[in-house]
């Protein structure tokens, strides 16, 4: 059994396949063999999470779990645990306020642009999309200011994930 967490939509719906969810603790299981976009449970790791949130984020118990390089764990079943409750529109706007903080200081180019960019969205910016588009822009922001930024700033954004959601 391998723990992992899965971002929904309101309702415990799917973002892409749009499946509902059963109850907490009743498995869901695949059709298919678990490939990536194409069939399977689909979870992620800490590592992943600032690339697929959405308004929801729940503990999954998942059976027969193979995880890959970019976090993203999948299986031939998985199981909702519970809901994370700490993840939610307060914890996007700190999140938002975290990573406006860690923008690059004395950019320049494109680097000052996309920064500008960030730190006017981040006003906006609630549980679900919004933050993973800030997060993306701000990753943007950070490659631009040199090489090697864009995933050092996604491993911070995770790291501060884990850590404000309990996740370990």
């Amino acid at each position: 059994m391998t723990t992992a967490y899965k971002f929904l939509r309101p309702g415990r719906i799917g973002p892409f396949t749009h499946a509902a969810w059963p109850a907490p603790g009743t498995w869901m299981e695949a059709e298919g063999p678990p490939e990536l976009c194409r069939s399977g449970i689909h979870a992620v790791l800490p590592a992943a999470l600032p690339r697929w949130m959405t308004e929801e984020l729940w503990q999954v118990d998942l059976e027969g779990a193979v995880p890959r390089d970019d976090g993203i764990v999948l299986a031939h079943r998985g199981r909702l645990v519970a809901r994370i409750a700490a993840w939610n529109d307060d914890t996007a706007r700190a999140y938002a306020a975290d990573v406006v903080a860690h923008l690059p200081v004395d950019a320049r180019g494109v680097a000052r642009s996309r920064s500008s960019d960030v730190a006017a969205a981040s006003a906006k910016v609630i549980a679900g999309t919004s933050a993973v588009e800030l997060g993306y822009m701000a990753a943007m922001a950070a490659e631009a200011a040199g090489a090697g930024g864009h995933d050092r700033e996604r491993a911070r954004q995770a790291a501060w994930l884990a850590d404000r959601l309990g996740l370990g």
